[in-house]
């Protein structure tokens, strides 16, 4: 009898990485390097044409000597900084709930982040936090940011850009701390990363402005802030393209 219970339990644990680091939604975010003898930090950022700091970070290793006591370590497919710190911010910007955000600060003329959102067959989402966009999708310094920062108070409730099913749920990259992945119609990805804590599973079916997770500060952030990308066939794109423009 009770092996006959554990079938469908493993089962269950093999289909969707329950418990497990490789869970196979991570790969819209990078991959896992199997650690070989002799193996650094740095030679492995060469390998793969990452940023050592990068690689250090995302996985809480020391800059220099061997890598000991880890069999895999992960490896962000842009190569570029860890997601989002929250410590690059534009102009000031604030989000609503409505997804018709609006200005704030003292910039005398409009910021457009967006308004591209439904041209060229991409949807339009809702805002996934209320709070100021404080770092946006590009490069800057030299680094790549693969989504947007916004900043709101520890807590503020993490809401789904649109319907969908969330497919990763959990906190197995310490770079993006406690992580929710959900997918939805025509193969989009959105991430969201630095939770202080996610209110969802593996599987759940979600709605569009349903609460995912609330905003914290964990993983590689220095600042509470949500950090947020948007991947079309595992590929960052630029988040406001997807957004309702802000103004």
């Amino acid at each position: 009898m009770v092996a006959r219970t554990l079938i469908p339990i493993l089962f269950l644990i093999l289909i969707c990485g329950c418990g497990s680091r490789s869970v196979a939604p991570l790969k819209v975010l990078g991959v896992w390097h199997k650690v070989n003898s002799g193996d650094t930090v740095d030679s492995v950022a060469r390998r793969y044409g990452a940023e050592t700091e990068t690689i250090a970070e995302l996985n809480d290793l020391p800059l220099k000597g061997e890598i000991t006591g880890r069999d895999e370590i992960f490896i962000p497919k842009a190569g570029g900084k860890p997601p989002g710190t929250g410590a690059s911010p534009p102009p000031a910007i604030t989000t609503g709930s409505t997804g018709s955000p609006s200005k704030v600060g003292s910039t005398s003329s409009p910021v457009k982040a967006s308004g591209k959102c439904g041209v060229d067959g991409r949807p339009c989402f809702v805002w996934p936090v209320d709070g100021k966009l404080s770092a946006r999708y590009g490069t800057r310094d030299g680094k790549h940011n693969d989504g947007i920062d916004i900043t709101a108070p520890k807590g503020t409730a993490v809401k789904a850009a649109d319907t969908g099913k969330v497919i990763y749920s959990g906190d197995a990259i310490k770079g993006y701390g406690n992580l929710v992945l959900v997918r939805h119609d025509g193969g989009i990805i959105t991430v969201y990363a630095h939770n202080d804590k996610n209110v969802v599973a593996e599987g759940d079916d979600v709605k569009r402005g349903q609460k995912l997770a609330e905003v914290g500060s964990t993983g590689s952030a220095t600042t509470v802030h949500l950090h947020f990308e948007v991947r079309a066939g595992e590929q960052p794109q630029d988040p406001l393209l997807y957004l309702p423009p802000v103004e």
